[in-house]
């Protein structure tokens, strides 16, 4: 079941002013679906609907155009991964207009395990499919293992996207590793600067394993950020251990382990 949120999202007046737009908002758009926006708040906070909604909202037709496209990637990506995994599950899926803080996602909406495709960031065609696949692993995880694991913690999250991407990129190795990692081409520089700097980063990550206030460090930020550690170079550390882990071993029975399992994996890993 892929539900369509982009077109009662179309219909929004984009004339209104700000407070009748959101209040529109809310009662065309989230209170029909009250329960799916409460499981959302971390990627859709209605404290933003006043800010994004008006751009949002002006784009209505673009949007609408792209949700297609979006369901066709959630269908495509069902289809790649029960290739490698033939009991995958039905898709639960949601194609919505978002508040521009994520692209996709994936959580429990009434204990089902649920992916969300946001269109305003919906990437490129092809990469939209890598998108969809990505999420979809974490659907998949969320079914098995994952369905207890806290929504922080670096040893979760470093498997479970790194996880995602070392899926993605054995399902469709026709696309770069900018395409898996960032969902668009042309970041060969940060790709560049996270093989440089991956003895340090293997260290810092074997001392961070057991933290939970890390994640915007190692799973945020820009490729062209400054700081002391790449942008988003998480999903690039965690796709290499996770090969690594992985070498003799069934997605299936990966997607079983406890997080203990996980992070006692990780740790010997990043200590050999």
């Amino acid at each position: 079941m892929i539900r369509d949120l982009v077109t009662p999202f179309a219909g929004l007046d984009p004339d209104q002013p700000g407070d009748r737009l959101v209040s529109q908002w809310r009662d065309k758009v989230v209170g029909p679906h009250a329960a799916l926006f409460r499981s959302v708040e971390a990627w859709i906070d209605p404290a933003d609907a006043g800010e994004a909604l008006p751009g949002l909202v002006a784009r209505r037709e673009e949007l609408l155009s792209r949700a297609p496209r979006a369901r066709d990637a959630v269908r495509k990506a069902h289809e790649l991964l029960r290739r490698l995994l033939p009991d995958a599950g039905p898709v639960d899926a949601v194609v919505l207009a978002g508040l521009g803080k994520a692209n996709g996602w994936a959580t429990r909406v009434d204990d089902v395990p649920t992916l969300f495709l946001a269109v305003e960031h919906l990437p490129g065609p092809g990469f939209d499919v890598v998108l969809a696949l990505h999420e979809l692993l974490h659907v998949e995880h969320l079914r098995r293992a994952a369905r207890d694991w806290p929504p922080d913690g670096f040893a979760a999250d470093l498997f479970r996207e790194g996880l995602a991407v070392h899926v993605t990129t054995r399902l469709l190795p026709d696309i770069d590793a900018s395409g898996h990692l960032w969902f668009a081409p042309g970041y060969h520089e940060w790709l560049a600067r996270c093989r440089q700097q991956e003895p340090a980063l293997r260290r810092r990550a074997a001392a961070e394993l057991g933290r939970e206030e890390v994640a915007r460090e190692w799973f945020a930020g820009g490729p062209d950020g400054r700081g002391e550690l790449p942008g988003r170079c998480g999903y690039w550390l965690g796709r290499g251990l996770v090969g690594e882990l992985m070498a003799d071993t069934s997605l299936e029975t990966a997607l079983h382990w406890s997080l203990a399992e996980v992070s006692s994996k990780l740790r010997r890993l990043l200590a050999s």
